[in-house]
């Protein structure tokens, strides 16, 4: 395998290029519209160009700088940042925006080895009591707060 393809940076430049690339697929049937008259698809398509031009620079420039190659893929990473996205979807719509928030920092503070418990408890309160103002109150996003 040419040692290109185990670079951080070009699988990730090959990442963010495939999700715009994606985006342009799956919105390529809204309507664009126009500069003064934009319809539902001219934001997605222009964001999907953006993201497709800015993965293929990384892609290229890792070509030409080289970078450090890809790690082993480990499983306790893997399952805390999933198990904390698993946990948000799960408990927003029934255990309120507050326990869904705190689900998911410490859903991904599993991620971590050297998680310190009573920093990521005081992150996961912290971040709870800012979505709840921010979602809840100032944007009057309709989800509970706490239990239905």
């Amino acid at each position: 395998m040419p040692p290109f393809l185990t670079r951080k940076d070009f699988a990730a430049g090959l990442l963010l290029t495939a999700f715009g690339v994606a985006a342009l697929v799956l919105g390529g049937d809204l309507p664009l519209g126009s500069a003064r008259r934009m319809g539902p698809g001219y934001v997605p398509f222009g964001l999907a160009i953006l993201l497709i031009a800015i993965g293929a620079v990384i892609a290229a420039t890792s070509l030409v700088a080289g970078g450090e190659t890809i790690e082993r893929p480990r499983a306790r990473p893997l399952v805390g940042v999933l198990a904390g996205g698993v946990a948000f979807a799960l408990l927003v719509g029934t255990g309120g925006i507050l326990l869904a928030t705190a689900g998911a920092i410490l859903g991904g503070a599993v991620a971590d080895r050297s998680t310190r418990w009573g920093e990521a408890a005081i992150l996961a309160v912290a971040c709870a009591a800012f979505s709840a103002v921010v979602f809840v109150e100032l944007l009057a996003v309709p989800m509970p707060l706490w239990f239905r």
